[in-house]
């Protein structure tokens, strides 16, 4: 068998979004995953495409962000072409409400800042907001911010689309295949040990999300972490909002079918997946808050994920201290939403092209004295054993 000029560990949305790009450059890529293709936090998502509602000032994350929103509609379109799967992207909006005198001032600086950012924002209250929400916002509200180009997309289906699309353009798949660690030859990765045997390779992308750490003897720290999120899925006379709905950490979003998801949770729960009564019943209880049709609704399912989160929150992407080992992890709940970028990024420097955006504010250097102790920043979020926010 040819040996591959990449090998992209972790076949979730970023792994293959990755091979997808690559692919299409000419370059060999086999994917690798322990499970199947979008067996983990990608499936589990609820298909937001929201950073926008988030940001009260300028930050090189911000721009990260709204260069993939800005890209997603064409990404989404090409990989459905491609493959012939539906991938339901609509532009729906969201709408975010205050919980509180201090999100109240929140709101205010994400309305200056956005505005002076030239970024789709509008103060909505009165009618404009029956307009826009008809009767699906909290009861009680007067205002909210509404972000008309933020949109959904169907996860479970991008995940298939964009493998096969990968496929299509040359990438190969080896799943239920782990990635055990990293092989080292001159001071380079030169592959990687598995449970299928070792696999040579030019270079190597992390994207195992919560598993990118799967190689404790490298000589720098991947400190990635699962935090487990937890949704709910109702159904509800009358279907579901027109808009997603955001307020006080939680979020109610339309999905394709008829579907209402609720979510979600913030947990440290290592890689326990359990669904949990009290987060089900929390989550119930916030979507009746946000819309309080919902309180008359069904539930259908509950599931949960492990979403993939740095110490400071932001992705960790590019090249490592190892040459020929890179990583594309950490994308925490934005992993679908930062796909597109993430993929054009790590092809850029997998080839050798200067990167559209600067990666150094996502380096792993960042993290370089992790084990001589971890950062305070890291200790106040991981320190909650569980908490419910989105």
């Amino acid at each position: 068998m040819k040996i591959p000029d990449v090998i992209v560990c972790g076949a979730g949305v970023i792994g293959c979004a990755i091979a997808r790009e690559l692919a299409a450059e000419g370059v060999a890529v086999t994917v690798l995953d322990r499970g199947r293709a979008g067996g983990e936090a990608s499936g589990a998502a609820a298909g937001l495409l929201t950073g926008q509602a988030d940001f009260d000032e300028d930050s090189a994350f911000a721009r990260l962000c709204r260069e993939s929103a800005l890209g997603f509609a064409a990404f989404a379109e090409a990989v459905a072409l491609e493959s012939g799967i539906p991938v339901h992207h609509r532009t729906c909006g969201s709408l975010r409400f205050a919980s509180g005198a201090p999100d109240a001032a929140r709101m205010a600086r994400i309305e200056k800042w956005q505005k002076s950012a030239a970024w789709p924002v509008e103060r909505v209250s009165g009618r404009r907001l029956e307009e826009i929400a008809g009767r699906d916002f909290p009861s009680g509200a007067r205002d909210a911010l509404y972000f008309a180009e933020e949109a959904i997309v169907d996860n479970v289906a991008l995940v298939a689309a964009l493998r096969l699309s990968a496929e299509r353009r040359g990438a190969r798949f080896r799943t239920e295949t782990a990635a055990l660690g990293v092989r080292i030859g001159d001071g380079a990765c030169r592959g990687v040990s598995t449970t299928g045997g070792d696999l040579a390779a030019g270079a190597v992308i992390d994207a195992a999300g919560s598993w990118a750490g799967f190689d404790p003897a490298l000589p720098f720290p991947v400190p990635v972490r699962p935090i487990r999120g937890q949704i709910v899925e109702l159904a509800a006379v009358g279907g579901p909002p027109a808009r997603i709905v955001h307020g006080g950490g939680f979020y109610v979003a339309p999905r394709e079918r008829g579907r209402i998801l609720v979510g979600a949770t913030v947990e440290e729960a290592g890689y326990d997946k359990t669904v949990t009564a009290e987060a089900v019943k929390g989550l119930i209880e916030r979507g009746g808050a946000l819309v309080p049709r919902l309180a008359e609704a069904s539930v259908v399912a509950a599931w949960a994920g492990l979403r993939p989160m740095a110490p400071d929150g932001l992705p960790i992407l590019g090249t490592t201290p190892l040459r020929g080992f890179l990583l594309a992890t950490g994308h925490f709940r934005n992993g679908i939403l930062l796909s597109p970028v993430t993929a054009r990024l790590l092809s850029d420097v997998v080839l050798g092209r200067p990167t559209a955006l600067d990666l150094a504010p996502y380096a792993v250097g960042r993290f370089s004295d992790e084990r001589a102790g971890r950062p305070a920043q890291a200790r106040r979020l991981y320190t909650k054993k569980r908490v419910l926010v989105r």
